[in-house]
């Protein structure tokens, strides 16, 4: 198993670096940050996709939940949960890259884009990025759609993550970033009134994924471009399985010069 991870780990690093993250790319502005959405057919593919890019390739990951840092006790009292909170929220990111890596095999396609393919800001911009859940009830914390969308414009992204912070949906990751402290007070409230620290994560686990590339239709892979101009590409589980499990990483600048 440990082979396999380091193969994957290894293929990953080469394929990211062919699609333009060469070290090159460490001196251009904005500083270089790359986005990974990707989605598995259960929760130990999600398990080893996690340990490639959070403990091989050392990336931020938003999705599945690891909020509270390893060492530092489970906060017992919103007191102490508010002196984590910032940290969280910078540890969940602004949504803001320069290049953006998807993995959509795993899943039953509604429309188009199961497929793997990447996605790069133009040339001095920033992609970004809103993702959120529409919680359902459970522990860990399980939701019945995920949505991610794509903007050149912050103040697009940030009127599209209100949009769905009004649908009650948890926003995660996005320029608001006091929108992501929202999310992460709601799960906190979660588990202080159940008393069960599993309803304080997200496990990546999903339902349907929404993934919403109108406003950049024109930067993906030609053969994706009119289908994603059309409509949201919708993603569910293929035959048999119940649920897609989601991994969002993220790795910035310093990190991808050694790539």
């Amino acid at each position: 198993m440990k082979k396999f991870t380091y193969f994957l780990a290894v293929t990953l690093t080469f394929v990211l670096w062919l699609g333009g993250l060469s070290p090159a790319l460490a001196q251009s502005s904005p500083k270089p940050a790359l986005g990974i959405t990707s989605l598995y057919n259960n929760p130990e593919d999600q398990k080893q996709g996690y340990s490639v890019y959070h403990d091989i390739l050392q990336y931020a990951v938003a999705i599945p939940a690891q909020e509270i840092p390893q060492g530092v006790p489970f906060p017992q009292t919103k007191e102490e949960f508010q002196k984590l909170l910032p940290g969280l929220v910078e540890k969940l990111g602004d949504g803001s890259v320069t290049k953006a890596w998807f993995d959509f095999q795993a899943a039953q396609a509604q429309t188009a884009g199961n497929e793997l393919f990447s996605v790069n800001a133009p040339s001095g911009q920033k992609l970004y990025t809103v993702v959120a859940g529409d919680p359902a009830l459970s522990c860990p914390l399980q939701i019945k759609d995920t949505q991610i969308a794509f903007f050149t414009d912050a103040n697009k992204a940030i009127a599209k993550a209100k949009e769905l912070d009004a649908k009650k949906y948890l926003v995660y990751v996005s320029p608001a970033k006091d929108l992501s402290a929202k999310a992460l007070n709601a799960l906190y409230d979660n588990y202080q009134s159940s008393g069960n620290q599993s309803c304080f994560i997200v496990d990546g686990a999903t339902k349907q994924i929404t993934v919403d590339f109108q406003n950049i239709f024109a930067l993906l892979p030609p053969r994706l471009q009119q289908p994603a101009r059309e409509q949201p590409f919708v993603f569910t589980p293929r035959r048999g399985q119940d649920n897609l499990y989601l991994v969002n990483a993220r790795q910035t600048g310093s990190q991808l010069a050694g790539l």
